[in-house]
């Protein structure tokens, strides 16, 4: 496969353990900062809500820019970004960073994923898109585990630096690599979003937003919980979220063979109905370290399964418009983290971190009726007669006449 795409992949790989290495370094960056919990938790709030709330504006505004010139500025705005990440002297300076960096990872992933259809030939184009986003998973794997034992070794703020300084070997990489690569004519803001409208397209989306809020009010206190309620180490801890990232990567796989040989509106029900029940067994789960390595790789496992079973679903409901409601679930993954950090906060704050794997749960089972209800519609719809168009009911009139 060309080197290109793994560079591609390797900037994917820093934008996802950016994403989720806040989670294992919470502890110490709250004390650090002298911060409670669900303040520190709120650094993952912003990056989601930026990432959300800015990939469709950005990919529309930039749309008529050269590729090339586009992945090698927004990697430098995703250094810097992280670069201040690391320096932050205080929380406020932290709260920005993540801003910089979230709206940097937005466009990177829009981008990086077109540029590799690009640039790769149409017999080997699936390949390449899915090793680009198969940087995002591994990264679950390997970046955030990695990433928490620098934090361990060092500091919180190294861990970032690391971050940066994957962002700079792929500019540095794709600097000498990457043609000029045209930009193509803008789709607006307003029609982006417009797909929304699609026909059974918002409960699809509302499935993804509390699909992600289940997993994501436990993940992103995760650290925290690992040290309050299962008192493991720092070491220990590393491993364990390990473990969650080798269930991830193996989920992942799992799901894309699984969404080829089922419908994926049945295999989705299945997994999210096994995720609400393997965050409420995580609930006890997590008081031992034994329990939380088996509970952390079977969540890690069920839950990414899921992604790929979405996606096909989408790609279905979505037609002519399943480009554009791809992009619109990553939006509404990102919400979901967002609320999962808010309400994942206030239970922390209020001494209830135990409880979050149980309110996870309860939000995949919200998720189980989001699709169930959807995909009840879709079966009405499919069975309904077609109505004949205006103009076909008196070309019949006439032929009677």
């Amino acid at each position: 496969m060309n080197g290109r795409v793994w560079l591609l992949a390797l900037g994917m790989f820093a934008i996802g353990t950016d994403l989720f290495i806040v989670s294992g370094l919470l502890p110490e960056l709250g004390r650090d900062l002298k911060l409670s919990t669900e303040a520190a938790g709120q650094t993952s709030t912003v990056f989601a809500i930026t990432y959300a709330i800015a990939a469709p504006i950005l990919a529309s505004v930039t749309s008529r820019l050269d590729r090339r010139v586009l992945l090698l500025s927004v990697l430098a705005v995703f250094t810097v970004g992280n670069a201040l990440s690391g320096l932050a002297p205080t929380y406020t300076i932290l709260l920005i960073s993540r801003v910089i960096t979230g709206a940097g990872a937005a466009l990177y992933a829009a981008t990086a994923s077109a540029v590799a259809a690009r640039i790769t030939s149409p017999e080997r184009r699936g390949r390449a898109l899915a090793i680009v986003y198969a940087g995002m998973t591994s990264a679950i794997a390997l970046g955030v585990p990695i990433g928490n034992e620098i934090g361990n070794l060092t500091s919180w703020r190294w861990a970032f630096g690391f971050v940066a300084l994957l962002a700079v070997v792929t500019m540095a990489g794709l600097w000498g690599s990457i043609p000029s690569v045209p930009g193509s004519p803008g789709v607006s803001v307003a029609t982006r979003l417009g797909a929304i409208r699609a026909k059974h397209a918002p409960t699809a989306m509302l499935t993804t937003l509390l699909w992600v809020l289940g997993t994501f009010t436990v993940y992103t206190y995760l650290g925290t919980m690992l040290g309050d309620v299962t008192h493991a180490g720092e070491s220990t801890r590393t491993w364990l979220l390990l473990l969650f990232g080798v269930g991830s990567f193996a989920g992942v796989m799992g799901g894309g063979r699984l969404a080829d040989r089922i419908n994926p509106t049945v295999g989705l029900g299945s997994t999210i109905g096994l995720l609400a029940v393997v965050l409420a067994l995580f609930g006890l789960a997590v008081h031992s370290v034994a329990g939380a390595a088996v509970g952390l790789l079977l969540w890690g496992l069920v839950h990414w399964a899921s992604f790929p079973l979405i996606q096909h679903r989408l790609l279905s409901i979505g037609g002519k418009n399943g480009d554009m409601l791809l992009a619109l679930n990553n939006s509404a993954v990102y919400i979901g983290q967002t609320l999962a950090a808010v309400l994942g906060g206030v239970l922390a704050g209020a001494g209830q971190l135990g409880r979050l794997p149980l309110a996870g749960a309860g939000a995949e089972v919200l998720a189980g009726l989001a699709l169930l209800a959807g995909a009840s519609a879709q079966r009405r719809s499919a069975a309904a007669p077609a109505v004949p168009s205006e103009p076909a009911v008196r070309d019949g009139a006439a032929q009677a006449r």
